[in-house]
């Protein structure tokens, strides 16, 4: 078994993390390759040297790798997970952010956990994938969290229709709109309001971003169907996903969002918790007066 090592770059204390983690993965004989980058980092802070068979660019550690190491915050594990794409490696999250709501272990546990792995000890989740493609683009964009349709340049309101299977769930004066996957429930859709929602529930969640109307709320909607969201105002447009790919348009448009189809697949522990995690990040049941 083998594992990939990636991690965000701009983060200064990566080099340290990952140079403790590859010297306790020499001392168990668990084998590894690592980012060539951060290879060079660690080299030239630590004058460790690290063998060039162990030193991988993104392509070789994808091809060499039974999991994919992910070491930063809910974006770096994000990107990875755009990087894995549908080649159905898990991912194993570790964080070094501040919420880290996909991370499954910290930076003080990631060895132990990666040997409870490599003794088969270890669950696997996967999660929904969102697809979006814009009618007069051949370019398809995929999103493990949401998929986020707003003007380009300056915010102004915008008329936005959103059809389900064809049929019109609502015409929004917003910002914006966002479509969500369960995962990406607590990310900026939760920002924007929208609601919690366990990540193994088979739905998306529609919301719109600043509705110019009180009576605009967030809709839960199965999985299983199709979105055709239609821009009526003549502006120029951008699709996004996760936050890490884009499609720039000019309406009137009309973009396709839909279940990718493959999963993204997490490494999680055997007593993994979801809510023991959504309680310690958000701090439920603490009492702020203390």
């Amino acid at each position: 078994m083998t594992f990939g090592i990636k991690g965000n770059k701009n983060r200064e204390e990566l080099a340290k993390v990952v140079f403790n983690l590859i010297k306790d993965l020499n001392k168990r004989k668990i084998r590894y390759v690592i980012d060539k980058e951060i290879a060079k980092t660690i080299s030239s802070k630590f004058k460790y040297r690290i063998a060039q068979k162990f030193c991988a660019s993104d392509k070789e550690i994808l091809s060499k790798s039974d999991f994919l190491v992910s070491i930063g915050g809910d974006g770096t594990f994000l990107s990875s997970a755009k990087l894995v794409g549908r080649k159905n490696i898990p991912i194993i999250g570790v964080n070094l952010g501040k919420l880290g709501f996909l991370a499954e272990t910290s930076t003080n546990d990631i060895d132990k956990f990666i040997a409870e792995i490599n003794k088969g000890k270890y669950k696997i989740e996967e999660r929904t994938v969102l697809s979006a493609r814009a009618g007069n683009s051949k370019k398809t964009i995929y999103g493990m969290n949401e998929i986020v349709i707003n003007q380009t340049g300056l915010v102004k309101t915008i008329v936005i229709q959103a059809y389900y299977n064809n049929q019109l769930v609502n015409s929004y004066h917003s910002d914006g709109l966002i479509v969500a996957t369960p995962t990406g429930s607590t990310g900026y859709s939760l920002s924007a309001g929208g609601p919690i929602v366990y990540p193994k529930t088979a739905v998306f969640i529609l919301l719109p971003l600043s509705p110019h109307t009180l009576t605009a709320r967030p809709v839960i909607l199965s999985d299983d169907g199709v979105f055709k969201v239609k821009i009526m105002s003549e502006v120029a447009i951008t699709v996004t996903a996760d936050g890490n790919s884009s499609i720039k348009l000019n309406s009137p448009a009309e973009i396709e969002i839909k279940k990718a189809p493959y999963t993204a697949k997490l490494a999680k522990s055997l007593n993994s918790n979801y809510f023991k995690v959504l309680t310690r990040k958000l701090f439920w049941g603490a009492d702020i007066r203390k």
